[in-house]
């Protein structure tokens, strides 16, 4: 028989980084109410750990789609308070590197897949395809995300080639004519 929590930590396992506290259905979306980890906290100013908790906040994000439906993460976020007393950062939310980004709607994983069928169909076409994935976007939106995908670097050639088929060489003038 599997266990409940770990047939949830398998089929959430893009959310490692977070404590999945409860895992819902309501229809047309699966809800999962998730906390972060009670660890010391980096602050982003002066690099001091601190465990002193400000307040707690809820964001809602959207994850990837599990069984064809939309799925809603409502994360308790904590606004932790520096230590340092001259720190210009008197407090600060705490990040989930590879799951929360700063000010982003939508887990990391799930920008990765929008931002993939964005790069290969753009703006309408992606808007149409994206629900039948069980994800809804709008055809701006796709626009929006593949103008922040990074262009690739060009790479600087370390060899030039001369062709010289097309050249012809006057047999009259030698090198010692030229100079």
């Amino acid at each position: 028989m599997i266990d409940v929590t770990e047939l949830v930590g398998a089929v959430f396992s893009g959310l490692s980084a977070l404590v999945i506290e409860d895992a819902g259905d309501a229809g047309e979306v699966i809800c999962v109410r998730a906390r972060t980890l009670d660890r010391a906290v980096a602050c982003p100013g002066c690099g001091t750990e601190t465990t002193r908790v400000h307040e707690y906040r809820e964001r809602t994000l959207a994850d990837v789609p599990a069984d064809g439906r939309r799925v809603l993460v409502k994360v308790r976020v904590r606004r932790m308070r520096c230590p340092v007393t001259g720190c210009p950062w008197q407090t600060f939310r705490e990040q989930v590197p590879g799951v929360l980004d700063r000010y982003q709607r939508r887990t990391t994983r799930l920008t990765v897949q929008v931002s993939a069928v964005a790069r290969e169909l753009a703006g309408r076409a992606s808007a149409r395809l994206l629900p039948a994935l069980g994800i809804g976007f709008s055809r701006h939106t796709m626009l929006r995300v593949l103008l922040k995908i990074p262009l690739p670097g060009l790479a600087v050639p370390r060899v030039l080639g001369i062709d010289l088929s097309g050249v012809h060489i006057c047999p009259s003038v030698t090198s010692d004519s030229v100079a």
